[in-house]
């Protein structure tokens, strides 16, 4: 059985910050109704040992949610 695609949503951005030693964390918006444009978003987060685990697990999660790509803003 074929699991069904999610339609494309663009550029998913997200910023990389590193917390303290070997701490790292990427911050994005959450949105609370993906569907609805004009959806209010939410602060989320995800936080991990290596900025490259941490990058990995949001460029995953962002392509299931159907995003073509992410873009890493920086400070």
């Amino acid at each position: 059985m074929l699991e069904k695609q999610p339609m494309a949503r663009g550029s998913f951005h997200a910023r990389l910050r590193q917390m303290g030693d070997g701490v790292f964390r990427a911050e994005y918006s959450g949105e609370i109704n993906p569907e609805n444009s004009d959806a209010r978003e939410i602060p989320d987060y995800h936080v991990g040992t290596s900025a490259e685990g941490v990058t990995m697990w949001v460029e995953e999660m962002a392509r299931r949610l159907g995003y073509t790509e992410v873009v890493w803003e920086r400070d």
